[in-house]
């Protein structure tokens, strides 16, 4: 049984036995692609986000070493017109590198393996077509002379070589040039139809220049118009909600977070753990690059581990120039070049210039990594945190408001320290302990007639005696008139499913005297 060359379909059907999210329009978006210019897709995701399952899907569908239709009768696919133009009708070459890695037991000698394993199957399906066994690309060069066929290739896990071995350039070179060999040039144009390469990070940069330059690349940073079909949309994640009995809006809280085109995409992987165990918790750590992710931080580029700790809190960082990353995990000098690289990786979202954390679930998993740094700063900063809460509670406006000036002074920089911003970031610092204990923060809430500017909302699994906060923050006022505007707007509307007590917090800055005062008022609601 072929296991390169025009492989069967066993692998896509049993994924169809499973719980299976239709994906299949991505096919006509790449039958659109067959021998264009832009025939040459490299499609990057985070770890889990079904690049692996569409790898298979498109060998079951493309393949002449299978019989599909049955298969895709019943997906989207089979009801456009390119569906039985294209289907089963191309020689495939189908390669996972980590895998090969594996059963090659390292890289020494991998791209030979790689050569070795394809042109014996070649030799089976085109015996006597071609006279060189050791050059790949010269084999499917000479089979495309003599028979007129072509090729479309698909490399899952691409950059595994760059991912997992980093520290071996000689290796990293060997294997660009083999890529370049393969797809790049006229002969490649007449000999392959389609190449789609898949992984976690973009092609590497030399300089400003793509090593693969010929190659149109699909990132987290710029999905169109593959955006829909890598991860689970909203849409879809609410019928599986329906089917399954599961909380949606508990699960927004969980997994959701990606913006890619205007749509908020699911970690497939956590969402079929979830169906599974029927537990919310994070299913994201266990992955390789959770200890590379720890040490980045430690290094802490430019105050790199300041950004992090601010996004835990829930908040968003913007100026990032993600152009800085050269798409090479060996050469991270500069923090916007690791943000860049944590993005890439799902530690962290991008949307319309922001950075943040997308969701509970990757939160506490980026925390793991903080904590895996020892950073004494964010210890310190949780225990201040927790007596700042506990003071909240006990109403002590005056205790509040001094540790926030502390707070204004140590984590602002004289330039921006008078802006309403920074009070936001420094006022969401001090109560960084919400969300480790068991609070949900919501900026800029709508309610009521207005928009409340930090909410903290008890999350289900809280202790019931947990009270929400409603903070709202003053310039140049008192905090009587933040509190006042609280009630005269009825931002505690917002809290209108919430049973339990409601805290209100007014704060005031004076710019002028660069005081801060505090107003702490308990609100009890009625169940």
């Amino acid at each position: 049984m072929a296991e390169y060359l025009n492989c069967n379909n066993e692998s896509f059907e049993k994924t169809l036995r499973s719980y299976f999210v239709d994906k299949s329009l991505l096919l006509k978006t790449l039958n659109g692609l067959l021998n264009t210019e832009s025939q040459y897709v490299c499609l990057t995701r985070p770890r889990r986000f079904g690049k692996s399952v569409n790898a298979k899907m498109i060998n079951a569908y493309y393949s002449k070493g299978c019989d599909s239709k049955e298969l895709f009768s019943k997906l989207n696919i089979a009801n456009d017109p390119s569906f039985e133009k294209e289907l089963n009708k191309h020689n495939v070459i189908n390669l996972d590198i980590v895998k090969m890695i594996g059963r090659n037991h390292g890289t020494e000698g991998i791209l030979e393996y790689i050569t070795s394993q394809v042109i014996s199957e070649l030799e089976q399906a085109f015996p006597n077509c071609f006279g060189n066994k050791k050059d790949l690309f010269s084999a499917l060069s000479e089979i495309n002379s003599q028979t007129g066929e072509r090729f479309i290739v698909i490399i899952d896990e691409w950059d595994g070589i760059f991912r997992d071995h980093s520290h071996d350039e000689k290796l990293e070179i060997a294997y660009v040039d083999f890529l370049r060999t393969m797809f790049k040039g006229n002969d490649s144009d007449r000999v392959i139809e389609l190449a789609y390469i898949t992984g976690i990070l973009p092609i590497k940069r030399y300089n400003t220049q793509s090593a693969l330059n010929n190659f149109r690349e699909y990132t987290v940073l710029n999905p169109t118009p593959f955006s829909a079909f890598y991860g689970f949309t909203e849409d879809e994640v609410k019928v599986i909600c329906k089917e399954h009995d599961l909380d949606f809006n508990e699960i927004k809280r969980w997994y959701d977070g990606y913006v890619l085109d205007d749509l908020h995409m699911y970690n497939p992987n956590s969402i079929m753990n979830l169906i599974v165990s029927r537990r919310f918790q994070s299913y994201w750590g266990n992955t390789a690059s959770f200890e590379s992710v720890s040490d980045l931080i430690s290094m802490n580029f430019e105050g790199l581990k300041d950004d992090i700790f601010m996004m835990l809190d829930g908040s968003a960082i913007t100026g990032i120039n993600t152009r800085l990353f050269n798409n090479d995990i060996s050469s991270l000098t500069s923090k916007d070049a690791v943000i860049t690289y944590l993005i890439h990786l799902g530690y962290l979202a991008y949307t319309d210039g922001r950075v943040y954390v997308p969701n509970e679930e990757v939160r506490l998993t980026l925390k793991d990594a903080v904590d895996t740094c020892r950073f004494s700063e964010y210890l310190n900063l949780i225990k201040a945190s927790e007596e700042i809460l506990e003071k909240t509670y006990e109403g002590d406006g005056a205790y509040v408001a001094d540790c926030i000036r502390k707070y204004h002074s140590k984590y602002s920089s004289v330039i921006k320290y008078n802006s309403e911003e920074t009070l936001s970031y420094v006022v969401q610092n001090a109560y960084l302990a919400c969300i480790e204990n068991y609070y949900k923060p919501v900026r800029e809430m709508p309610s009521g007639e207005g928009f409340a500017d930090i909410v903290y909302i008890p999350k289900r699994e809280a202790d019931r005696n947990i009270p929400a906060l409603v903070i709202e923050l003053k310039w140049n006022k008192d905090a009587q008139t933040a509190l006042e505007q609280i009630k005269e707007k009825h931002y505690t509307e917002s809290l209108e499913d919430y049973c339990g007590n409601i805290i209100l917090v007014g704060i005031n800055y004076d710019k002028a005297t660069k005081e801060h005062s505090c107003l702490i008022e308990q609100m009890k609601k009625s169940n």
